[in-house]
């Protein structure tokens, strides 16, 4: 019996993978420093583009199952995004190529489990290989690879890291110059996100305000009323409004979101807890001095950097070195206060996009967005071998072999050979499975760890969902009436 609105095991299945095939390879035509360009028609206008994450978020099909083996591969992009803002076609592509691989297991759960320590251990081995981003060179090897190849890129993005030092921060926008530019200028970072993302106002998925009036509070704002005279002030000057505080209700989100039209605004919680909070307020007090209305204010899920010239006393500085000077200090204190005491005397590197078209620009944005993200990455946790090389290059002594029991059913899988192939996958892609380690090293293609780790723990867990689905039910009346 078949039935409209559900389908049931293999046939749920399939038509899910179907559509996760259809995004993945989607995705894969641009992958690498070799891959093409995708081309795309939307209400916007057209977009050409060489980033995964923006090729899967364009991939339809008018079969509400396979959409949702879509939503799955997009919503992998997202979440790699997220984390790293690098790796997200790789990370489509490896939850692909595990969910085919293994699709025929008779046993998924225990499968997905094992795989999953598996991939816990290859994490671990990676860890042990990884070597320090630090120099230009560095910086410019690793812009490079993720800019596909482009040395302009590599070479503008590796000096703006170069220049900011190890606490500084690197961002970009878009601009309306024929030619890339750089500026450099003081910057505050915290740690702490829009609290709704109804603040976001850009197609970066950013908050981004200018002449920014900051209100800083220590309680909860309660009601509308406790913002209705700032909103007012802000708007009569022309100011855009940020509040930080450590809760809000949510009527005071609702009444920020009703007035856009008249008032730039967003609401971010206050940073860190307890003590690291107290001292982190301080010091946003401190560069606010005086009614400070703040240069620019760019807000994303999890950061807010203000952008400014800011004036910090010596006795500030005095008293975070202080702490810094004391032997004894725990380390999770040590990097709070070497945090604050970057954020005073590091600096900020805004890399502006340009184009001779908004077509090149945007193209160009992305692969800058990439290179960007994956030295920040780098800087954080290091490097490994690129190409996809590192994966492809472990062996069964990395990963061992695997015998477990199911109950009424004794079995001795070896799933060493299927998951090897997977790891194989993104070398094939890129052509380099045949490549020496020393060759690409000498040629200086190396990635981030913490992407390939975040790459790795994402595909799983996505191929974990979708092989131990057995039903799909589909609400036919919100599915096309959305």
């Amino acid at each position: 019996m078949t039935y409209e609105n559900v389908k049931f095991g293999k046939d749920c299945r399939d038509k899910i993978i179907e559509g996760v095939n259809l995004a993945a390879n989607a995705v894969a035509c641009t992958f690498g420093p070799n891959g093409k360009n995708a081309i795309v028609r939307n209400d916007g206008g057209l977009l050409i583009t060489k980033d995964g994450y923006h090729t899967a978020m364009c991939v339809n099909d008018p079969d509400p199952y396979v959409s949702m083996g879509i939503d799955i591969i997009q919503d992998i992009c997202k979440k790699t995004a997220y984390d790293v803002g690098d790796g997200t076609s790789t990370s489509a592509i490896l939850a692909a190529k595990l969910i085919n691989a293994f699709k025929d297991y008779s046993n998924p759960i225990e499968t997905m489990r094992t795989l999953k320590v598996k991939v816990e251990q290859v994490i671990e081995a990676l860890r042990e290989t990884t070597k320090p981003c630090e120099t230009f060179t560095d910086f410019y090897n690793v812009a490079k690879v993720s800019a596909n190849g482009d040395e302009e890129i590599a070479k503008l993005v590796a000096e703006a890291f170069k220049t900011v030092g190890k606490n500084g921060i690197v961002m970009f926008e878009e601009s309306d110059e024929v030619k890339d530019s750089v500026d450099y200028s003081q910057g505050f970072r915290i740690e702490s996100g829009y609290a709704s993302p109804y603040y976001i106002n850009t197609g970066r998925k950013t908050c981004e305000l200018e002449n920014v009036l900051v209100y800083i509070s220590d309680t909860k704002i309660e009601e509308v009323k406790m913002v209705l005279e700032l909103a007012k002030k802000a708007r009569d000057n022309k100011q855009s409004l940020l509040l930080i505080a450590p809760e809000y209700d949510s009527e005071v989100h609702v009444f920020l979101n009703q007035n856009k039209s008249q008032l730039q605004s967003c609401a971010i919680y206050s940073p860190n807890r307890g003590v690291y909070r107290q001292l982190m307020l301080e010091d946003l007090r401190e560069i606010f001095k005086h009614g400070q209305i703040i240069k620019k204010v760019i807000i994303t899920n999890k950061t807010t950097t203000f952008v400014d010239e800011f004036e910090v006393s010596d006795d500030t500085i005095k008293t975070i070195k202080e702490f810094l000077y004391n032997p004894q200090l725990p380390a999770l204190d040590r990097q709070f206060h070497e945090r604050r005491l970057a954020n005073f005397t590091g600096k900020l590197a805004t890399i502006s996009v340009g184009g001779f078209s908004k077509l090149e620009m945007r193209e160009r944005f992305d692969r800058i967005e990439d290179a960007v993200c994956a030295v920040r990455a780098a800087r954080e946790e290091g490097v490994v071998l690129g190409g996809g090389l590192t994966l492809a290059n472990l062996d069964a002594a990395d990963t061992g072999r695997i015998e477990f029991d199911f109950g009424d059913q004794a079995a001795d899988l070896d799933l060493t050979d299927d998951f090897l192939s997977v790891l194989k996958h993104p070398a094939e892609l890129l052509g380099t499975i045949n490549e020496s380690k020393s060759t690409l090293a000498a040629a200086g293609v190396y990635e981030p760890f913490l992407v390939v780790k975040t790459v790795l723990e994402n595909a799983i867990s996505t191929a974990a969902l979708v092989l131990t689905t057995d039903v799909a039910i589909l609400n036919m009346s919100n599915f096309y009436n959305n």
